[in-house]
């Protein structure tokens, strides 16, 4: 590897842990304000560094305009305090949005019904990608996608990243 490839991988790693750092400090913060923590991301682009952070109120599941000025406040005020990030950065506070990061294991229950697409770290049944419906956990809490071919039990720890369907929300009025 060469020692830009090391050091674009050593910048990811130190993202990851500010990341996790940041996901500590804010979870029961934001639990007690009443918002469920969605994900954070920060993101490197053009020589600026964005902390996104996706966030819905507990209660709906839901997230407006207001909801993020005042959760952008609190965060600002949280992370002025602790100073996780030793850089500028701006702040960007939003909603899970069309396309929802599944995160959590109860995203999977709570999201039962929704069209999802699910990205494996291995290869199952030809591909990674797997689009199907979710039908919540079995007894073992594994996953249960239903795809147009076959159901699928999936453990959580063989997830990548998954994410509701943007347009199955869109033509189901899924949108918050």
């Amino acid at each position: 590897m060469s020692l830009c490839g090391s050091f674009f991988y050593l910048n990811e790693f130190y993202d990851f842990m500010i990341e996790n750092n940041i996901r500590e400090l804010l979870f029961t913060r934001l639990k007690n304000l009443g918002y469920h923590l969605i994900r954070i991301k920060i993101i490197n682009a053009s020589g600026k560094k964005t902390l996104q952070i996706m966030a819905e109120r507990i209660k709906d599941r839901e997230m407006n305009i207001k909801d993020c000025t005042f959760l952008s406040r609190q965060i600002s005020s949280y992370l002025e305090v602790d100073d996780p990030i030793s850089s500028a950065y701006t702040l960007e506070v939003s909603s899970g949005g069309l396309s929802r990061p599944l995160t959590i294991l109860d995203d999977y229950k709570w999201f039962k019904g929704s069209k999802a697409k699910i990205t494996l770290k291995e290869i199952f049944m030809g591909k990674k990608s797997h689009n199907g419906f979710l039908q919540g956990l079995d007894k073992d809490n594994l996953i249960i996608l239903k795809t147009e071919d076959f159901e699928m039990k999936i453990n959580f720890l063989e997830i990548d990243k998954a994410n509701i369907d943007m347009n199955w929300a869109i033509e189901n009025n899924k949108i918050n």
